[in-house]
């Protein structure tokens, strides 16, 4: 084993690995646990048994579902994080004013983890943003928010990325190529934000800019949405990047008002 290698546990690993794949699948059996885990349905039976007693699975007849106990955890991750805070107040704002989709968004293990999102008056499309709420499989490559986050990360870290999500097609429109997506991020890291024109959902639009605190660290990045009907090319390309940046802005400022109150 190499030394830089940091240990694990097995059984905590495979604990890890069956609630993943409820996560995925919502509801499971033994039988669908068997197939990607190599244990016998016995062994299985078992792991199940101290998740269930953990509360952390709940058995209905003969399937597993992923127990309510992850609400309060995910809660209090949530509310723990400045960038949620103060950035929710913001992008309600954002919704009011525009009428359309605006999103919260930070990543994780080099994936779009949504925070927090908040629906306009004439919002499309609302039951897709709160099924993708709920995954954490959405790669940084497709979405405008994704581009932001990924333009200010080093480029070792983006490499990082790239080898271990690969390049994933979404769309026709969807950055396939490493050298195409470089271009791309030097481009957003210049002009200050990240343009989605149909790249992770066919007749979709965004714009989206990056967020730092006061140590010009990278917390995430925030963005409005809408159908292309709705995002003509001059609203697309002049009026909402300043519009988004702004909101951007005053997230920055918001997280620095809310360091001071708190010394």
């Amino acid at each position: 084993m190499d030394d830089e290698t940091p240990r694990t546990i097995q059984s905590v690993e495979r604990a890890c690995t069956i609630l993943e794949k409820i996560q995925q699948e919502r509801e499971v059996t033994l039988t669908d646990l068997a197939e990607d885990i190599d244990l016998s349905l016995g062994s299985l039976q078992v792991y199940m048994n101290t998740l269930c007693r953990c509360g952390f699975v709940v058995k209905e007849n003969r399937t597993y579902s992923l127990a309510p106990q992850f609400l309060t955890y995910g809660e209090h991750v949530r509310n723990t994080l400045p960038l949620y805070r103060v950035g929710r107040k913001v992008v309600d704002n954002m919704a009011h004013e525009t009428g359309n989709n605006a999103h919260l968004i930070t990543d994780h293990n080099g994936r779009e983890v949504t925070l927090y999102q908040s629906f306009g008056e004439d919002s499309v499309g609302t039951d897709l943003y709160i099924w993708h709420q709920a995954k954490l499989e959405w790669q940084l490559h497709w979405s405008a928010s994704g581009k932001a986050i990924l333009a200010h990360l080093p480029e070792e870290q983006i490499r990082s990325v790239i080898r271990e999500n690969g390049l994933q097609r979404r769309t026709p429109h969807t950055i396939t190529d490493e050298e195409t997506l470089f271009a791309e991020l030097e481009r957003i890291r210049e002009q200050g934000y990240a343009l989605n024109d149909e790249e992770e959902i066919l007749g979709l639009r965004a714009v989206a800019a990056p967020i730092h605190d006061q140590q010009e660290q990278l917390l995430g990045s925030v963005s409005l949405s809408a159908p292309k009907s709705e995002i003509p090319d001059d609203r697309f390309y002049d009026e909402l990047p300043n519009y988004v940046m702004n909101k951007a802005n005053i997230i920055q400022v918001e997280l620095q008002a809310n360091d001071v109150d708190e010394e």
